[in-house]
């Protein structure tokens, strides 16, 4: 595997994040922030087995750390879909939706 498809909520929460780190810590830090994730996205296309299984929240769920959030996607054939990324504070059964992806 070597790329990565986001959600519709996926690419939400990165806007959010982005927004929300733009009002916080500025434009520096949030730049930096985001290309941490986008290389966690791009680590898990590499080596999608790194993240944790979450068969409690659904057959085929990942997950992993990425600083303050949590990457949650699941492996397909030839690559890796990014269901969402949440706030490690956020409950994922209240937040995780299927979706079409695209």
């Amino acid at each position: 595997m070597s790329k990565y498809l986001l959600s519709p909520n996926a690419r939400k929460s990165l806007y959010n994040i982005k927004s929300y780190s733009l009002e916080q810590f500025g434009k520096h830090q949030t730049r930096i922030y985001l290309q941490m994730i986008e290389g966690k996205f791009q680590r898990l296309a590499q080596k999608p087995d790194t993240g944790k299984k979450r068969e409690e929240i659904k057959k085929g769920y990942y997950s992993f750390l990425a600083g303050s959030h949590v990457i949650f996607y699941r492996k397909k054939h030839g690559h890796v879909e990014i269901i969402d990324i949440l706030h490690q504070s956020m409950e994922p059964k209240l937040h995780l939706f299927e979706e079409n992806y695209h």
